[in-house]
Parts: structure tokens; sequence; C-alpha cells
């Protein structure tokens, strides 16, 4: 399987930063649920519209992205987007309590089957927990999104 974790972008700051070694300073201060602004702090470069669902998870290296916690806050996120491409979206299955990804899922498909889909240029599905993971992947791809399993685990580390 290819990995695909090198074709993501990362804005020139983001760059800039990995270059001096300070992880810390890829990582922009959003605040769960917010966007990031459309110029990546540079004025030149647009930003990636990167969002995770997860409930404990960030990225290692501290790329930019809207952390979600909840597939509620995931929703309702989507849907204040207004038609606004997500560029990447990561999504974990097992959430916070009994909460899963599955009610996201069900907004995506539903949307592609009334012919509107969530303008998604990729979907990957991170989750540790294989078997949902898998089925989440098939919906996901046969309701048309362009959807890929991660099992990058090296991405990630706790929150907290």
């Amino acid at each position: 399987m290819p990995n695909h974790d090198d074709d993501i972008a990362t804005s020139a700051r983001a760059r800039a930063a990995m270059d001096t070694g300070d992880p810390a300073a890829t990582q922009p201060k959003i605040e769960p649920g917010r966007m990031p602004s459309d110029h990546g702090g540079t004025g030149q470069e647009p930003a990636v519209l990167r969002v995770v669902v997860d409930d404990v998870r960030v990225f290692k290296d501290g790329r930019p992205a809207v952390v979600l916690r909840s597939s509620a806050d995931a929703i309702g996120f989507v849907a204040r987007l207004g038609g606004r491409r997500i560029d990447e979206l990561w999504l974990d299955h097992d959430l916070i309590g009994d909460d899963t990804i599955q009610p996201l899922v069900d907004n995506l498909v539903a949307a592609a089957a009334l012919g509107r889909p969530v303008p998604v240029d990729r979907i990957l599905v991170h989750s540790s927990n294989i078997r949902a993971g898998h089925r989440v992947v098939q919906e996901l791809s046969s309701a048309g999104y362009r959807v890929e399993r991660s099992y990058a685990a090296n991405l990630w580390r706790h929150a907290w």
C-alpha cells in the first residue's frame, strides 16, 4: 500500500518551521471546531483545510488541523462550512463514551445519495477498530467518496 502521508500539502510556514526542527511551530493555535485562516499565515499560499475527528489524538508533527472530538461537533462543523471544500478528513471510529463516527458517515452518505455530496478531496480512516474502520471505508467508498485506510500509527500523539 503506498504511503500517502508524504504527499500531504503543508503551508510554507509549516515547512520552514519543520526545517528549524521546532515541531510546535508548525501547529497554529486553532481552537477545537474553528477553521484555520484562508491563507495559511503566509499571505500567498492557501491553507489546507484538514479536519480530524478523533477523541484523543492530534498530529505528532503539528500539522495544522481543525480537531473535533465528537460526532455532533463534526456534523455541526461540516454543516457550517456551507459547501466549502475539505482537503483532508481524518476519521477515527470510536469516540468519547458510546459516540462513534457513524452519525457523520451517515450524513455524508445521505448527502451523496441526494446528489449533493460534501466536497471532500480525501477521507482517511485511521481508527484502531479494524472491523469498524473497514466498514466506514466501504460505506463512504460506495457513496462515491475518495477514501482510504491509514495505518500510520506514528502520525499521532495523545492530546492529553
